[in-house]
């Protein structure tokens, strides 16, 4: 467990050095996709993107740690109080369905690293 959390936040760190303008149009399209497969509501979508963009921030200051020591422990706190901003936006069925996108986003992540790790070997 501890390998793939490791993995995905040196995916993180990675994925962030892309190029700005790119990301901007990922996110963008990523959020909507996500609102519609979690059917937010109007008054969600705001909270929701404001809770995105924070936990955006708080993935660009992992980004900038040097001690990959610190990265898990950073990573897990992250995700931590990430999750308690939507669980306070989405409704039990959203944060259910969210949970599980964060989850298996997370998964297939690190599953990518690690077959990359293994293949450059």
């Amino acid at each position: 467990m501890k390998k793939m959390i490791f993995a995905l936040v040196a995916m993180v760190m990675m994925t962030m050095s892309m190029n700005a303008q790119s990301v901007n149009d990922n996110r963008s399209m990523t959020f909507d996709r996500m609102s519609s497969y979690l059917e937010l509501r109007i008054d969600q979508v705001e909270p929701v993107k404001t809770a995105m963009a924070q936990f955006d921030s708080m993935m660009e200051a992992l980004y900038q740690l040097k001690d990959a020591s610190k990265g898990l422990e950073t990573w897990e706190r992250i995700q931590a109080t990430h999750k308690n901003s939507m669980k306070k936006i989405l409704d039990g069925k959203q944060y259910d369905k969210w949970v599980k996108m964060l989850e298996l986003t997370a998964k297939n992540h690190a599953d990518r690293i690690i077959e990359q790790q293994t293949a450059s070997k």
